[in-house]
């Protein structure tokens, strides 16, 4: 046995094992799977470059995230796995879309927020999480297609989408696009931080601006951690996939009539100067009956600053028991 590769897959395995706090399961587990993100694979790169004496470019960690992959030995990638059956029907299945430029794993810990009768799923976007070597969709309709794929069990048990911001849109396009597919209607549409359908579209375009200019704009919004926007590496392969998502925001138009055959929840926070509740309250013409329409401490990004009191609230609007409660 090659003593000198030993050391180097030693090396590969132990800035995993310190970058996630876990061994990776197999030398072909993916490190976005095992829990990593864009922000970790910088981590995972530092680390990597101290142990092996070189620089593991990111672009290798993006093309190649498992420890075989890092170590040069590159067997084809697998088709994405289908989510394994749960041993039996959740109560309710709760899928959830994240804000543009963000990755669904931002939903992780509802899974253990919510009441265990609520089964959170996290739909991830390409380009991002997991899915982050695949190419960014730049069009509404292939990505819902791309999302819907995901979902196939919700034609068969009941289910509800939530969308945070951008990924508010995106969820009330995608309950359109599942019922035009056959799928029944879901128990509830709750949306945050989203403005309604016809005010959503921004006044001024963003995807178009010069990679100074959107990052500058990145920096604004306050939605994209600090330690991408200052690692030059990381933003050239990041801001394709956040531009990505505002190149859909920024040409969405809503559709003239469009009322769900389901309630809307609308969840808003009380210092968002973007999506208060002037622009909020007007999701009342969309659902089946007029919006539930709750306001929560905080500013745009209240999902992470107040995510006990918006959890607690969207629990009762899902008729589950309060967090913490059998």
């Amino acid at each position: 046995m090659n003593t000198e590769f030993e050391a180097r897959r030693e090396a590969v395995v132990r800035a995993w094992r310190e970058t996630l706090e876990s061994e990776p399961a197999s030398d072909d587990e993916d490190f976005f799977e095992a829990g990593g993100n864009s922000i970790l694979a910088v981590e995972l790169q530092r680390r990597l470059t101290a142990a092996l004496g070189h620089r593991v470019p990111l672009r290798r960690l993006h093309d190649h995230p498992t420890v075989r992959g890092i170590l040069g030995l590159h067997p084809p990638r697998q088709p994405r796995a289908a989510a394994a059956e749960a041993a039996g029907p959740p109560a309710l299945t709760l899928y959830c879309l994240p804000y543009a430029g963000s990755s669904a794993r931002i939903y992780e810990p509802w899974k253990t927020g919510l009441p265990s009768s609520v089964a959170v799923t996290p739909l991830e976007l390409p380009g991002r999480g997991a899915r982050w070597p695949e190419r960014p969709k730049t069009e509404l309709e292939p990505l819902l297609d791309d999302l819907a794929e995901a979902m196939d069990e919700a034609r068969h048990t009941p289910y509800a989408v939530f969308g945070h911001s951008f990924g508010g849109i995106l969820a009330f396009e995608l309950v359109r696009h599942l019922r035009s597919l056959g799928f029944p209607p879901p128990r509830r549409l709750l949306v945050s931080g989203c403005p309604a359908p016809h005010l959503a579209t921004p006044a001024e375009t963003t995807y178009d601006l010069t990679d100074e200019e959107f990052t500058e704009r990145l920096r604004q919004l306050r939605g994209t951690p600090e330690e991408l926007l200052d690692n030059d590496e990381l933003l050239e392969l990041y801001i394709p996939i956040i531009r990505a998502d505002y190149t859909i925001l920024d040409h969405y138009k809503a559709p003239e009539s469009a009322p769900l055959d389901c309630p809307v929840s609308v969840f808003y926070g009380r210092g968002d100067d973007d999506a208060g509740r002037d622009v909020t309250e007007p999701w009342s013409a969309y659902g089946s009956e007029p919006a539930t329409i709750e306001e929560i401490a905080g500013d745009h990004f209240f999902l992470r600053d107040a995510e006990e009191e918006l959890l607690t609230k969207m629990a009762r609007h899902l008729g589950a028991p309060a967090p913490g409660n059998p």
